[in-house]
């Protein structure tokens, strides 16, 4: 039996991002560094997962 402790997987993280930006968005704390901190962060992961990097929007 393997007991070796198992880290989070990726998409653990996006989803705390996200869960946390929407608590925040809910408790209108949207003028806040941390709002800003993690809107940026998933901004980032959204523009590096979609390679919407240059290209106009249609």
């Amino acid at each position: 039996m393997d007991n070796a402790p198992t880290s989070p997987a990726p998409g653990d993280a996006d989803s705390s991002l996200l869960e946390g930006l929407f608590q925040l968005a809910v408790n209108g704390q949207t003028q806040s560094w941390e709002f800003d901190q993690i809107d940026n962060e998933v901004y980032a992961r959204l523009l590096s997962a979609y390679g919407a990097e240059g290209k106009k929007a249609a």
